[in-house]
């Protein structure tokens, strides 16, 4: 935000001027700013630079009959804030009337410190300093024979928001991160097969990126899945490496765990809170609270504290494992859980995870493959589950099989079909090892019987 704004003085005003209309039940101001770099490959060149900076603020707020006025401009001046009020005023006597709207949230006197969220160096990066990630990409692709082209991406963000509401809130933060990714396309000269790999990695610290191990994991990835074969149909056990417990359990959840999803009776969860559903290995957690990591935060996109919470322990699903923002927890009657997200000034908060993890075990990866006689290495699907009811068949896009504990070829036209509980309640191996995706942290899971449909004669 300019120095030339007085935010604090703004939001006096823009709350002030609401406290006089008598009904109006609640009022939030959110001023936000920004600042990003942007760097495309295409074809292992860069093909698109950019750099820029946005800033705004909204004004949300609710009558007593629940009624929602939402707003926005990206001039941050008494005038629009007062033209924006205007607008949502207005919105609040035409719009539907909303029992399950209580208010919005309560301020608070404690949050919890999280450390590293913030790295000046990105804040003041340059283009220049940017493309430097960006030569090790490129570099990475040009030095291996095999490869035929990449696409890629270098992003950094600079955030800062700052939140106010009637109910005597007042919060603001500054985060940092940057993000990374490489497509690697491979050929086999001598059977002219081709495949494609791909890895990414996004951290709130510039010095942590790491593009040359990303572009060497996507390459080799790439390399895994060259000359595919096909497999005869039936049940077989599937290892999934971390992307595919993200794809397969970790993203699944986190959409059936919505409130939002889950109070209109859309997620395959409903009705299973206290109850059993899988394995006592599968242990989730939402945690907020992590020094460092992408998804950490001391609050949400409405100033509510952020916290760790338990979703599902030893396979139970916890009565209070649902994700909330303030909307859905009135609706419910129970608190927030703090996951409340803004994706920018223009939008009203969703819900959606901090960093949601699932607890690693103890078994060494090495170990499970050599003590698998027959099964699958999984490690990418192209295809999402039916959240409503659990049913996931999907296409394995990068798999391959295991015999007599060795990883050989990959799998072409294989697909794998189950019952997202049924997943669940089959696994029997989680791995000490895990990686970090973004906000997501997943193991290595085996899943015993899982029906393949392959396309072999």
């Amino acid at each position: 935000m300019t120095a030339q704004v007085d935010i604090f003085g703004l939001a006096d005003f823009g709350l002030g001027y609401l406290a006089k209309k008598s009904e109006i039940q609640a009022a939030e101001l959110f001023f936000a700013t920004s600042r990003f770099i942007n760097i495309d490959i295409d074809e292992n060149s860069v093909k698109n630079s950019e750099s820029g900076e946005d800033q705004g603020v909204s004004i949300r707020m609710i009558d007593k009959r629940g009624s929602l006025g939402f707003s926005f401009t990206n001039r941050i001046t008494k005038k629009h804030v007062e033209k924006i009020i205007g607008i949502a005023y207005k919105m609040t006597k035409v719009g539907t009337e909303d029992p399950d709207f209580k208010n919005l949230p309560e301020s608070c006197e404690f949050y919890e410190h999280v450390p590293n969220l913030y790295d000046k160096n990105i804040k003041h990066l340059s283009i220049e300093e940017s493309i430097n990630p960006v030569k090790d990409l490129i570099r990475t692709c040009d030095e291996d024979d095999m490869t035929i082209s990449q696409s890629g991406h270098f992003g950094a963000t600079y955030n800062k928001a700052y939140i106010f509401n009637s109910n005597g809130l007042n919060v603001h933060s500054k985060q940092t991160a940057c993000s990374v990714s490489s497509q690697m396309i491979v050929k086999d000269e001598k059977t002219n097969d081709t495949s494609v790999g791909f890895d990414y990695q996004t951290v709130r610290r510039y010095h942590n990126i790491n593009a040359i191990e990303i572009a060497r994991n996507s390459l080799e990835s790439a390399k895994r899945n060259l000359n595919r074969i096909k497999i005869q149909s039936g049940k077989l056990s599937l290892i999934l490496t971390p992307k595919a417990t993200i794809s397969m359990i970790l993203k699944p959840v986190a959409s059936a765990v919505n409130a939002e999803t889950f109070q209109r009776n859309r997620s395959f969860l409903v009705d299973k809170r206290g109850e059993k559903i899988g394995s006592d290995l599968l242990s989730i957690h939402d945690n907020a609270l992590i020094d460092g990591a992408v998804g950490s935060a001391s609050f949400d996109g409405e100033g509510v504290p952020c916290k760790n919470k338990t979703i599902i322990n030893n396979g139970v699903f916890q009565k209070a494992g649902l994700l909330h923002n303030s909307y859905t927890a009135g609706k419910e009657r129970v608190e927030s859980t703090g996951n409340a997200v803004r994706s920018s000034y223009s939008t009203t908060p969703g819900i959606g995870i901090t960093n949601l993890i699932l607890e690693p075990g103890n078994a060494n990866i090495k170990d499970v493959i050599a003590d698998t006689k027959k099964g699958i290495l999984m490690e990418s699907t192209g295809d999402r589950p039916n959240i409503s009811t659990g049913d996931f068949s999907g296409l394995i896009m990068q798999g391959n099989i295991i015999e007599n504990g060795k990883v050989k070829d990959p799998l072409n036209e294989t697909m794998f079909g189950m019952n997202l509980l049924d997943l669940f309640k089959n696994i029997v191996i989680v791995s000490k090892e895990n990686k970090v995706y973004g906000h997501y942290k997943a193991p290595y899971v085996k899943v015993d019987d899982v029906q393949i449909i392959g396309s072999a004669s």
